[in-house]
């Protein structure tokens, strides 16, 4: 919802894709700098108390945004200061929330742990938009944006009732700047991480940006408003939410390296066909199959699984990374259809995850015979 109503302010101000695209891209930059070093913080500190203290810090910053959009004094600069202050709240929340989750189950439950957690985000991803797309359009963006504040707020106070999670000890233990050091010498030597980091690096900067510009491209091509937009996102988001409930019915599952490869390949498939559609209802049935080829719980899953605990907080940093790529590649991919056309931004991506899901997962052993 949160992006939905942010990239909707900046349409709404500027009528500009390239403009919208530079709101992610501020956001995603800001992410990337930032996340290379909260994987450590994860590592080294309480990460309930991170996850906490950072969610509540989201929902003051959009509180601010929804007074200034009341009050009608909101402009465009005051959504890029927002973008950055949350983006670097949510660079130390997302490593400690990664890596929360494993401290929570046994190893045999990573899996379903990873995929149920999966689960409720999708069924955010699904409702947000949705949600989002209804409110800014019969109530205003100020009412949303209230909204996302109070959900926010809600998360984090919500995680206040998770008990029993085990603290990590500081004790004795070498530098912030050698365990920085450690835990990227790890993810570059290890053959595991260095291929499943790579291919999400590559498909978050090239590929999964097309959500953050699903509202521009809906506008531009399919003539969509905002109500009709939450709806795509949603479709994405659906997609998403039926592909970990397909991966949490196949419990602690053998062959996840196939499953990482299948959906890699499905979802440059399906990005390309995106870039051409100019039907409503395809559009969404296509947004469906990328939701569901979403490489980011598969991914998380066999990171987790394949890092040593004390290592995991600096993995999910890299891993997290790949969400920043997302973000920043939605700006020179919003450029490109500004420039060119849709067709040409997303079909250009596509094609280049589809190589490097070649390169990485196929002609690279590694993923193919990965075993965790």
């Amino acid at each position: 919802m949160q992006f939905l109503i942010l990239s909707w302010i900046v349409l709404e101000i500027t009528n500009s894709a390239s403009r919208m695209g530079f709101a992610t891209f501020l956001f995603g930059l800001t992410g990337l700098v930032i996340v290379l070093f909260t994987g450590t913080f994860a590592d080294r500190f309480d990460r309930r108390f991170v996850c906490v203290c950072t969610q509540l810090l989201m929902s003051v910053f959009l509180a601010c945004l929804a007074a200034l959009q009341l009050s009608d004094l909101i402009a465009l600069w005051h959504v890029y200061v927002g973008v950055v202050f949350m983006a670097g709240s949510l660079a130390f929340n997302a490593p400690a929330r990664a890596a929360l989750v494993p401290d929570l189950v046994a190893r045999e439950d990573v899996m379903n742990a990873v995929v149920l957690n999966s689960t409720v985000m999708n069924l955010g991803r699904v409702m947000g938009p949705v949600i989002g797309g209804v409110v800014i359009q019969y109530a205003g963006i100020g009412a949303a944006l209230g909204l996302a504040s109070g959900a926010y707020a809600a998360g984090g106070l919500t995680l206040l009732m998770v008990r029993l999670v085990s603290r990590n000890e500081i004790v004795e233990r070498p530098s912030f700047l050698a365990d920085l050091a450690a835990g990227f010498r790890y993810c570059w030597s290890n053959p595991v991480t260095f291929t499943v980091i790579g291919i999400g690096m590559v498909f978050g900067l090239f590929g999964m940006p097309y959500i953050h510009v699903i509202p521009a491209f809906a506008k531009e091509v399919l003539q969509a408003n905002a109500g009709q937009v939450g709806v795509l996102m949603a479709g994405a988001g659906a997609g998403s939410l039926s592909g970990t409930l397909l991966l949490a019915s196949l419990g602690n599952f053998p062959h996840k390296n196939w499953l990482l490869l299948g959906s890699m390949f499905l979802f440059a498939i399906s990005l390309f066909f995106l870039a051409w559609s100019t039907w409503f209802w395809f559009s969404w049935v296509i947004l469906f199959l990328l939701g569901l080829s979403d490489i980011f719980p598969m991914g998380t899953t066999v990171l987790q699984l394949s890092v040593p605990p004390e290592l995991r907080g600096r993995a999910m940093s890299l891993w997290i990374v790949t969400i920043a790529f997302s973000l920043i590649g939605s700006f020179p991919m919003a450029v490109v259809a500004d420039y060119a056309n849709w067709a040409t931004a997303l079909a250009g991506g596509a094609v280049i995850c589809l190589a490097a899901g070649l390169v990485l997962g196929v002609l690279r052993p590694t993923l193919r015979r990965l075993n965790v």
